[in-house]
């Protein structure tokens, strides 16, 4: 009997008239069969049940979620339509006071607009790209001004500071255009205009590469770890640099103004020998210069002998060098004459050697070996003397009619 009672209690607790949810009803029966038999249990409705409830709350903040992202949007939507209602009912007043006075609508609107583009690029460009400049100095945008390292760059020699003079001269070359074209319209005609703004945007292009380059090479150079040919070296590669972007920035802007390059090419190529020549000879310089910026047969300061020519480099051109002879004098050469002639550089020799003779009257004929002696050993104390390869030497070299000869001979360092 007490058994079929307490089944009676289990059911009313499972089908209880307690108003519970089913969910909780179905724990209550679990948790009233289990604490009857002995307490135990497997746990699998209690895991169920926080499973399920982990399944609500993840899609109720789903929806929490799509419903802050709702407002968020109605507000802003609301804002837009707020700050429309003004510009809607001011629009019609402002076209119609342009509409009445066309003066104001054609002068005075487009002359005030390039004033103050003017003078916001000459007073408020030059902070706004500090700013840029220092944020970007602090991220990975520092790889745009060639930084590897944790140096400071100065905006001077930054990106920034490189785009800052090319911008407003642009700016304000536009602005002035526009005013000249409404102040003086028929006095240009419009299309040189237009080929004159085109110029004046790839000028502006050009310079602000130039100078990003210009401040990129000078930053390499001043590093103190860079060795002398490395710094040669990339002298060179800024000078060819150079010539190549202003070389493309002619052509283009022969193209911006109408000019087509290619026919010009083609013709010239046809008609133009003796410029041909000129410009196989100027190009024959050039490319000796840069041969020899990379194959390094001689540095600045070095005393060279090319052929007849002699003297120290004191200048290295892309297509000159500049020598010092012995009498002092500039010397200019084509690096054109380099490729043909046997090039000895003194400089870089480690010793070279010298031979000189001395004249004995013959009444000194008897101290010739204890003379030689004491020259070998002179010459052997002498600190500029290379002993390497070669000791020094002094001997008879022969007799003539009033005189004897001693030929002596080193290597100096």
């Amino acid at each position: 009997m007490g058994m079929i009672e307490k089944n009676g209690l289990l059911k009313s607790l499972r089908f209880g008239a307690i108003g519970y949810p089913s969910c909780v009803h179905g724990v209550s029966s679990y948790r009233a069969y289990s604490s009857f038999f002995s307490g135990k249990g497997d746990g699998s409705v209690v895991k169920a049940l926080n499973v399920s409830s982990s399944d609500t709350n993840g899609s109720d903040g789903v929806d929490s979620l799509k419903k802050f992202w709702g407002t968020i949007v109605d507000s802003v939507d609301y804002t837009g339509q707020k700050a429309k209602e003004p510009s809607n009912v001011i629009s019609p007043h402002v076209q119609h006071m342009l509409d009445v006075n066309p003066y104001l609508k054609n002068v005075v609107m487009p002359v005030g607009l390039a004033l103050t583009s003017t003078l916001l690029v000459w007073l408020v460009m030059p902070r706004v790209l500090r700013k840029f400049h220092k944020y970007s100095m602090q991220g990975p945008a520092a790889l745009l001004y060639g930084n590897l390292s944790q140096e400071q760059i100065p905006y001077e020699k930054s990106f920034w500071g490189a785009m800052e003079d090319p911008v407003r001269y642009l700016v304000t070359f536009m602005a002035f255009s526009q005013i000249g074209m409404m102040i003086a319209p028929t006095t240009v005609a419009s299309q040189y205009i237009g080929q004159t703004r085109r110029a004046a945007v790839i000028i502006a292009f050009v310079w602000f590469l130039h100078r990003w380059k210009t401040n990129i090479f000078s930053r390499a150079l001043s590093t103190q770890s860079i060795v002398a040919l490395d710094r040669e070296k990339m002298l060179a590669l800024d000078k060819l640099s150079s010539v190549g972007l202003f070389t493309l920035g002619l052509m283009a802007l022969a193209e911006a103004c109408g000019v087509a390059v290619q026919s010009i090419l083609t013709v010239g190529g046809i008609g133009g020998v003796p410029i041909t020549f000129a410009a196989i000879d100027i190009l024959g310089n050039v490319l000796s210069g840069l041969s020899m910026q990379f194959s390094k047969p001689f540095s600045l300061g070095d005393t060279i002998k090319a052929g007849s020519i002699e003297g120290q480099v004191v200048e290295m051109g892309l297509t000159t060098t500049s020598l010092l002879n012995a009498e002092k004098f500039p010397v200019i050469v084509p690096n054109s004459l380099f490729s043909s002639q046997v090039i000895v550089n003194k400089s870089r020799a480690e010793w070279h050697a010298m031979v000189t003779k001395i004249l004995l009257r013959f009444d000194s004929l008897e101290k010739v070996p204890q003379i030689t002696d004491e020259i070998k050993s002179m010459l052997k104390s002498n600190s500029k003397i290379f002993l390497g390869k070669e000791v020094p030497y002094c001997f008879l070299y022969g007799i003539e009619t009033s005189y004897a000869e001693l030929t002596l001979g080193c290597n100096l360092k």
